[in-house]
């Protein structure tokens, strides 16, 4: 089950008339840095349209079928690529952060310098996390099959790499580093092997939400524009 945040009811309103939005979300840390900062942004984003807002947190694979079904009105945080890999969301067009797609080892003399290239030709064990398609799209293209599989989480990701069955653990830092600063992984020897790639982080909407989209993307842009963004980064970094 994902985990309720915030007050309200789903919303059943037409889509120039929402006054509540259910958003999932993959960000499986809540107490995490991303999550309040995301949390933060788009809680004003929407305040401002005069809408109220619940977030419901699931595994990414899940989260990604709840709004495709219409279970959720969207998704909080996913990269450019993945509107084409779907025909039932919509990208809203200003992406308010940047997050950065990571690859971990515990071998101390893997060094990955070229992004996605570095692996062509390897033969490292890799693994990611399930529901994450453009990653996946990205090991294809430069690893043969059965080379790379996906984890339910990231916390199996990493226990994973501790027990020596995978050679690197590829996922967003935002949701990783965090992990590595818990009792579990802090003295497990693993770190970053190279920065795989830096990807804009777009909210989702439901097509019958395209007007709420054009008018959300609108706000961003004006809170990245006046510093408020920025603001509410300084904040998250308190809470």
């Amino acid at each position: 089950m994902g985990t309720l945040l915030g007050l309200g009811i789903a919303p059943c309103l037409a889509a120039d008339e929402v006054a509540h939005i259910v958003m999932g979300s993959m960000l499986e840390q809540q107490s995490s840095y991303a999550y309040r900062w995301l949390r933060l942004i788009y809680t004003e984003a929407f305040r401002q349209l005069n809408v109220t807002m619940t977030i419901r947190t699931f595994p990414a694979a899940r989260a990604s079928a709840e709004a495709i079904a219409g279970n959720v009105d969207g998704e909080l945080a996913r990269g450019y690529d993945y509107g084409a890999m779907q025909s039932v969301l919509i990208r809203v067009a200003e992406a308010p952060l940047v997050a950065s797609d990571v690859a971990y080892t515990r071998d101390p003399d893997l060094r990955l310098s070229n992004g996605w290239e570095s692996l062509r030709g390897t033969s490292y064990r890799v693994d990611f996390r399930f529901g994450y398609p453009v990653v996946q799209q990205r090991l294809a293209a430069v690893l043969p099959a059965g080379a790379f599989a996906g984890v339910l989480n990231a916390e199996l990701g990493l226990r994973k790499l501790v027990i020596g069955r995978s050679d690197l653990y590829i996922d967003a830092a935002e949701i990783v580093e965090p992990m590595l600063a818990s009792a579990e992984f802090r003295n497990a020897g693993i770190r970053q092997a190279g920065l795989m790639e830096r990807l804009p982080v777009y909210a989702y909407l439901n097509r019958k939400h395209e007007k709420l989209a054009l008018r959300l993307a609108a706000v961003i842009k004006k809170m990245r524009d006046s510093g408020e963004i920025e603001q509410l980064r300084l904040q998250a970094q308190k809470e």
